[in-house]
């Protein structure tokens, strides 16, 4: 069947932080008592988003190692995911005066456009696709903030349909989020290209409910892993689905 829709990731895939996530928790962070500096709190956010998303691998995976159809316990909500970010903040910066202060900024600074930038190709790209008739959507991991983030940005505001985790109740790689990007796209799997820069998240995931996908990786491509399409950059969409 031919690819219909073409559903991307949202950040690392199409949009960016700016400036980038240590930077901004080092100069929230100080404001806020935080002595840490910007490449100890780059390392200390490394870890904690890890270990949150280590938790969410175990979650889908199941404490045997093997991938349940329904995903796993990957359950969210918009309080659930603003729980799981706390998390991470407390810590990266353990040593801000006021947590509840230091967090509520940054959990604001994160849900406005200007926060956010979109990659160089993300314009050129879902231009083509749309004057080959491909639809377009978002399928992100993220709250309710992505709305907002997205119609900022003008290369996002055609995009039809944002689908974020929090809303749908399952976050990725739950074969449960997928089959509700499906069900708001109204479309069948077949019809569906997912392009994302995670391996789990966005290509075993959407491949876990037959929908094909291709990883987008903007870094070195070396020890890739085999049998999956992978694009250096989001141009290579058009190639792939010719």
């Amino acid at each position: 069947m031919p690819v219909r829709w073409v559903v991307c990731d949202a950040v690392g895939t199409l949009i960016y932080a700016v400036p980038d996530v240590a930077t901004t928790y080092h100069q929230i962070g100080r404001r806020h008592g935080s002595v840490l500096s910007r490449s100890e709190i780059s390392t200390r956010f490394s870890a904690a988003f890890q270990e949150a998303e280590t938790r969410d691998s175990t979650a889908w995976r199941g404490s045997d190692g093997n991938r349940p159809d329904t995903g796993g316990t990957l359950l969210t909500c918009e309080s659930l995911e603003k729980r799981r970010w706390r998390r991470i903040v407390d810590s990266v910066l353990p040593d801000v005066d006021s947590p509840d202060a230091c967090f509520d900024e940054l959990f604001e600074h994160f849900g406005k456009p200007s926060s956010w930038a979109c990659f160089e190709d993300v314009h050129p790209t879902l231009t083509g696709l749309q004057r080959r008739g491909i639809r377009l959507a978002i399928a992100s991991n993220f709250d309710s903030r992505l709305h907002t983030v997205c119609d900022g940005l003008e290369p996002l505001r055609t995009i039809e349909h944002c689908v974020v985790s929090s809303e749908v109740g399952f976050r990725k790689p739950s074969r449960s989020f997928y089959d509700a990007v499906l069900c708001r796209i109204g479309s069948a799997a077949c019809e569906v290209l997912m392009v994302g820069d995670d391996l789990q998240n966005d290509v075993c995931g959407a491949q876990s409910a037959g929908i094909r996908a291709a990883l987008i990786f903007r870094g070195d491509c070396e020890n890739l892993p085999p049998n999956v399409a992978v694009l250096t950059e989001l141009l290579e969409i058009e190639t792939l689905l010719r």
